[in-house]
């Protein structure tokens, strides 16, 4: 039983790893792994009927996927494994339609199947720099009371709308509001960091604001405190009723929701004198960061990202001081 599971895992890795659309050497690594060291007639069989069959989902980007067919077969066929002929009926058939293949030039979504947090109850998120939209999906997967995510450029702002319409979330209108019931919903809101007010802020009282990778350009700090100075106050100021009936849990972040409002940043330190900056700034603020890294190390979420080095990233506790 606990051999099956490893090895549906090590599938859906492959599977999440084809459809982030990986490097093809960390998609055969991770078809190999599946394997047990080959890229087997099983696992074949398995990249053509859950990564470029129907059941696949997402986009089908023809360029990458006859990529991906191209190495597979060459992998089988030197390690002196069988291809199965669909596999290579499916590599002619892509390499044909490859040049009118619209979904080159579609912009890049982000796939649903997420399943790497652990659950929280009740908990207002709220995130800076939203970007695609991936934390907002993970914060309503696991259950988030509610979720804004903003952005300050209008182009992503949109594209981030369209993410979530692909993971079946519910996007709130300016002006309206979808039944209490339904749990699968979020709002993305424009949030300039230089021109925002409180007044812009009335209806943020967060136990969490998240950001990752927003430190990265000195003029943009001044405004970026302002605005975490402004949220964390405002969450401070949210009563008692948000935080009735939340399950007690020891975990650093679901612990937030219950007590004070809190930031949390992971960011890369690609410029030392841009995040000096940054604290020299919140500390002018009267906030306290606290880089939590090594104490609290960030799980691996992803870890079908193979490309993806985690070595540099480091995690910031942001609170207002009393």
């Amino acid at each position: 039983m606990a051999a099956a599971a490893a090895e549906q895992e090590l599938l859906l890795h492959l599977k999440l790893a084809f459809l982030a659309r990986e490097p093809p050497a960390c998609v055969l690594s991770l078809a190999r792994k599946a394997g047990g060291g080959s890229v087997t007639p099983h696992v074949q069989n398995f990249i053509l009927e859950s990564c470029t069959g129907n059941n696949a989902g997402g986009d089908q980007n023809c360029s990458y996927v006859t990529t991906i067919l191209k190495r597979i077969i060459a992998e089988a066929e030197l390690s002196s494994d069988i291809v199965i002929d669909g596999l290579y009926e499916e590599f002619g058939q892509f390499m044909s339609s490859k040049s009118n293949n619209s979904s080159l030039n579609r912009t890049e979504k982000i796939y649903k199947e997420i399943s790497f947090i652990s659950p929280t109850s009740a908990l207002f998120g709220h995130q800076l720099g939203s970007g695609v939209g991936l934390v907002g999906v993970c914060l309503n997967y696991v259950s988030a009371s509610k979720v804004i995510l903003t952005d300050g450029d209008a182009s992503t702002l949109e594209n981030m709308k369209g993410n979530m319409e692909m993971n079946n979330l519910c996007v709130e209108q300016e002006g309206s509001q979808l039944p209490e019931e339904n749990k699968n919903k979020v709002q993305c809101k424009y949030l300039s960091w230089e021109e925002t007010s409180e007044s812009d802020l009335w209806d943020c009282r967060p136990d969490l604001v998240l950001g990752a990778d927003i430190i990265y350009d000195p003029v943009c700090v001044p405004h970026l405190i302002r605005v975490l100075s402004m949220l964390l106050r405002r969450g401070n100021n949210r009563g008692t009723n948000n935080v009735a009936n939340k399950e007690e849990t020891s975990n650093e972040f679901s612990s937030a929701a219950t007590e004070v409002p809190v930031a949390y940043i992971a960011t890369v330190i690609r410029n030392a004198e841009t995040f000096n900056c940054f604290d020299k700034a919140a500390a002018d603020a009267k906030l306290s960061v606290v880089n939590i890294t090594n104490s609290e190390a960030p799980l691996s979420l992803l870890p079908y990202m193979l490309s993806y080095d985690r070595s540099s990233v480091q995690l910031l506790k942001i609170t207002l001081l009393s």
